[in-house]
Parts: structure tokens; sequence; C-alpha cells
């Protein structure tokens, strides 16, 4: 059976048209937030997913679960000392 992934904020919506083929074992939870790690990954603006959903529906429509996104994770860059540059500048404005 096809499963559809929709991710909402309750004002934005973003549809799974095509859907994914999963058996009915199949976990239904891990592949929603699959689904919204990558969306929170290609999405190129920063946003606030804190209340943003995954709505999963059958093919009848019907909706079998909901699932929030992930809390997205800081990760702090280590610190990189860049290299001095010295330039010599014989002009007067420099």
């Amino acid at each position: 059976m096809r499963h559809h992934f929709h991710c909402t904020d309750g004002w934005e919506l973003i549809l799974d048209l095509r859907g994914r083929s999963m058996r009915a074992d199949g976990d239904i939870g891990k592949q929603a937030e699959a689904v919204a790690r990558r969306l929170m990954t290609e999405v190129l603006i920063s946003a606030d997913w804190s209340r943003w959903l995954v709505c999963v529906h059958n093919d009848l429509g019907e909706q079998i679960a909901v699932v929030p996104f992930p809390v997205p994770q800081r990760i702090s860059a280590p610190a990189v000392q860049l290299p001095m540059t010295v330039s010599a500048c014989s002009s007067a404005y420099c």
C-alpha cells in the first residue's frame, strides 16, 4: 500500500503526490522523520520547524499518523583561525 507523507505547519503545505510503497508493518514513524529531516536540510531558508508536522495518509485518503518534525540540533562549527595577510599599500587612501 502507498503512503503519502504531507508536511504542514498549519499555514504552508507540502504535498507528497507520489507517495511511497510501504508494507503494512513498515515503520511509518521512521519514514516520516526521514521525510522531515530531508525537507529541513533541503530548504534554503531558515525556518522555525517547531510547528511542522508530517501527516501520513494511505491511498484511501485516511490519515493514519501525525509525526512532529524532529528538533533541529545546533551544530557548532569549530573555530577556524584565518590567516592574516599584510598588504603593502602605496596609495594615500589606504
